[in-house]
């Protein structure tokens, strides 16, 4: 992959959103710490390399580790870095709906009617419909004193209903953005896959994890969300995470 358009596809990817350091830790962490540590130097490479400064790299991870997320070791002069229980629980959570391929998922919707007007339930896993009536995923427990009912098809209608613009729009700027890369791990250093393995989880996550999983009949003809994930799961296939020490020596 030539350099100049690996960074067209990195500047193209920190445009769809604000990258703000402490929330593309918590994507690093739940993408490459999987195998293990991260250390200092290799957090430092990638954080670099999209334009984040040491400083306020060393400030997002005094801030997660102060909310209990990572944890820090000294190993000689080096400090390393890995997730906490809670941090562990927390990617365990997430991860289904990241890291599902488009086979596995939206495989079915149950609707939820409520005994109350207010509106607490979590918008992540329930899209409401109307006054009183919500839409989740399969396998979605059932709201407290909700009555649930198992569609047997699902109207053209409801995603129109139940659709949030900035979702749309977000699905439709990332899909224009992941249909323009086309790198594989052959083509790229260890340094340029992290870096671009980081970047499409954590604009694909700030829109997946926003709503339900629900089938592509629930939603309309302009949802971009399944041909998203879609190309999510093309692209990390294709940029399989890289050792972390071949990182940071890149």
């Amino acid at each position: 992959m030539h350099d100049a358009d690996y960074d067209r596809c990195v500047m193209a990817l920190t445009q769809l959103g604000p990258v703000r350091a402490w929330s593309l830790l918590v994507t690093v962490f739940g993408d490459l710490s999987e195998n293990g540590a991260l250390d200092g130097p290799t957090l430092t490479s990638i954080m670099n390399e999209v334009g984040i400064k040491p400083e306020a790299t060393r400030v997002a991870l005094h801030r997660l580790r102060s909310d209990g997320w990572i944890t820090s070791q000294r190993s000689g002069r080096t400090s390393r870095y890995s997730l906490t229980i809670k941090g562990q629980r927390d990617s365990a959570a997430a991860r289904p709906r990241i890291y599902g391929r488009p086979e596995d998922m939206g495989r079915g919707a149950h609707v939820y009617l409520t005994a109350a007007n207010g509106n607490t339930l979590d918008p992540a896993d329930y899209a409401q419909i109307a006054p009183r009536l919500f839409i989740s995923g399969k396998g979605t427990a059932c709201p407290p004193d909700a009555m649930m009912l198992q569609p047997t098809e699902l109207p053209a209608w409801l995603g129109d209903q139940m659709e949030l613009d900035y979702l749309r729009d977000g699905y439709d700027a990332l899909y224009s953005v992941l249909s323009g890369i086309v790198p594989t791990a052959t083509d790229t250093t260890p340094l340029q896959t992290a870096v671009l393995r980081v970047l499409i989880v954590h604009a694909w996550r700030r829109l997946a994890l926003k709503h339900p999983d629900l089938p592509r009949a629930a939603h309309s003809t302009a949802w971009r969300g399944h041909d998203c994930r879609t190309l999510v799961t093309t692209l990390l296939d294709r940029l399989p995470r890289p050792d972390h020490d071949a990182i940071k020596t890149a």
